[in-house]
């Protein structure tokens, strides 16, 4: 019998080596050089965390809470340490969401989704 795990294992440690993995890497690198593009990144995420625990809760963000973020966001544009890391993000994204349509290829080709 297959252990998928160690498949699975292999797939993350190959991921290590791909282009948009080691592209991210140093975008994280070069923001946590740059205190404050990254204390903006901070910023960022705590007020897109409010947000998601708001709507996780079943509630609308509040106003301000969305005026914040957006605020935040605006600032983002300005660092391109932050604009770097975003893209780099992107791209990893698309390639983990390719790798995720080959894993999940057979559970759609069982409702007939291929």
């Amino acid at each position: 019998m297959i252990n998928i795990y160690d498949n699975v294992n292999a797939v993350a440690t190959d991921l290590r080596e791909t282009a948009q993995y080691k592209t991210l890497r140093d975008a994280v690198e070069a923001l946590n050089g740059n205190a404050e593009a990254k204390a903006v990144f901070q910023r960022f995420q705590q007020a897109q965390m409010e947000i998601n625990q708001s709507m996780q809760a079943g509630q609308e963000p509040a106003p301000e809470q969305v005026a914040a973020w957006q605020e935040i966001a605006g600032e983002m544009d300005k660092h391109d340490a932050l604009k770097t890391m975003m893209e780099a993000e992107q791209a990893v994204n698309q390639l983990l969401m390719e790798i995720n349509n080959i894993i999940t290829k057979p559970i759609a080709e069982l409702y007939g989704q291929d």
